[in-house]
């Protein structure tokens, strides 16, 4: 006897108590109506209702037949028992599923359906239409895609349709799977399989029921993520109608002459360009050649390029010396292919000494030969005594002025030498400065007083 008809089953699902005389869930439910009625999505073997508990917190999608299988109700049986035993907490991929041989009352006689809890979440073909733009988004949904058909091939698991319309994306970037009809278990082997898929990812070979017949539509949904990901325009570019992703049937069976193959073949992105060539080498293999899928690369973030630092002293003759003056540390060296690179140090050059004001910084003094190098400090021979004065003159002002240690870092002896002639100058004059001003202050000062008087009470 054939199944009821949609038409049927959308005048039955507004009377859920009358419908539903053995689910007292789906009994106290209301019926989500759209634009064209109860339903929600219809196919070729069914179609999907929404139903809310009386509070509105919970939402159930309910699947009615419209097609008639004998072996149905043995199928989603062992169907079931295999994903009982999965943990729906650790198996984020799966929606766990109900099935009622005779779950829904029409025309007077009980018809199966199947429950699934409504999941909050968008369809493979909406979620790329808003984020077609954003490669990093394309490539987590690519990568946790690609994670759950290697988890679902880890436990002999093969869905049987992998298609957009099967395929939700909730937060954050989570891949589910709905629709089970197609689904193999290992308790379902050596019999055949139910239906043969979604032709847009589908091969036009024959494909055996079994736990590798996801792998070429697996490859077509990851290369079409991927492709997308290095070129957004191929979304408008390469689809032909709204039932598909960036491939088609056409595609496959006419490799050769097909634009879309020719334009991911010629991606920027290498791992785009080396899964193009894998799907073409999977339409020459047999199907249960066929490798699983390969890891997503994530291509890694670049991080911002340093400006360089100016550099104050000219630069030597010597290519490959650095120029006098400049500060020891990493550099990126273009010659080297970006690498860190250690600056030369030159031992003549002195380091500048930080002093509270800035003097001029000693001309550079380069060494042609090794030999012992000239003593600048030492005082002339007529008169050796003022030397030892000098520098315990020089050493009492540092002292005096800057309670840090002058030893802190060694200075060399042309440096020292220099400063102990000028610095005592210096400094004296830089302790005259404030008392000049508070004289011409107060000067200021009694000048002004002297006019204000001048002017309240003048002389005559």
């Amino acid at each position: 006897m054939e199944p009821p008809s949609l038409t049927d089953y959308m005048m039955a699902v507004q009377h859920p108590r009358l419908c539903f005389p053995d689910d007292d869930v789906l009994a106290a439910s209301t019926t989500v109506l759209d634009a064209l009625g109860p339903v929600t999505g219809s196919g070729v073997f069914g179609c999907v209702f929404r139903f809310t508990s009386e509070d509105g917190a919970l939402t159930w999608a309910v699947k009615c037949f419209t097609s008639h299988s004998d072996a149905r109700a043995d199928r989603y049986r062992k169907i079931c028992a295999a994903l009982a035993e999965l943990r729906p907490a650790e198996e984020r991929w799966l929606v766990p599923m109900e099935f009622a041989p005779e779950g829904v009352l029409v025309g007077g006689r009980r018809w199966p359906l199947v429950k699934m809890p409504w999941r909050p979440a968008a369809p493979l073909l909406d979620w790329v239409e808003r984020w077609k733009d954003n490669p990093a988004a394309l490539r987590a949904v690519a990568a946790d895609f690609t994670a759950v058909v290697g988890r679902m091939g880890e436990l002999g698991i093969a869905h049987g349709d992998l298609q957009h319309g099967n395929i939700l994306i909730s937060a954050p970037r989570r891949v589910q799977l709905i629709d089970y009809d197609a689904m193999y278990v290992p308790a379902l082997a050596g019999t055949a399989r139910p239906e043969r898929g979604h032709r847009n990812y589908q091969r036009p070979q024959p494909v055996g029921y079994g736990p590798r017949m996801d792998r070429f539509p697996a490859r077509v949904i990851q290369l079409s993520l991927l492709g997308l990901a290095a070129d957004a325009e191929l979304w408008d570019r390469l689809r032909e109608d709204d039932d598909r992703l960036l491939l088609g049937q056409e595609d496959f069976e006419d490799p050769g002459g097909s634009e879309a193959l020719a334009a991911l073949a010629d991606s920027p992105d290498p791992q785009v360009r080396d899964i193009t060539a894998r799907l073409l080498a999977d339409l020459r293999s047999p199907h249960d050649l066929l490798p699983p899928l390969a890891a997503v690369v994530v291509e890694p973030a670049l991080s911002p390029v340093t400006p360089a630092r100016p550099r104050p002293a000219p630069v030597r003759d010597t290519a490959s010396e650095a120029p006098a003056g400049q500060p020891t540390g990493p550099r990126t060296d273009e010659a080297q292919g970006g690498e860190p690179q250690q600056e030369p140090r030159r031992e003549a050059e002195p380091e500048p000494k930080p002093e509270p004001e800035p003097e001029p910084e000693p001309e550079p003094e380069p060494r042609t030969e090794p030999g012992p190098q000239p003593q600048p400090h030492r005082a002339p021979q007529p008169q050796p005594p003022q030397q030892p004065q000098s520098a315990s003159f020089a050493t009492a002002a540092r002292a005096a002025e800057r309670p840090v240690p002058t030893a802190e870092r060694p200075v060399p002896a042309a440096a020292r030498s220099r400063s102990t002639r000028r610095t005592p100058v210096r400094r004296n004059r830089r302790l005259l400065r404030p008392g000049m001003l508070l004289c011409l202050f107060v000067l200021v000062l009694l000048l002004g007083l002297l006019v204000a008087l001048f002017l309240v009470a003048p002389p005559w």
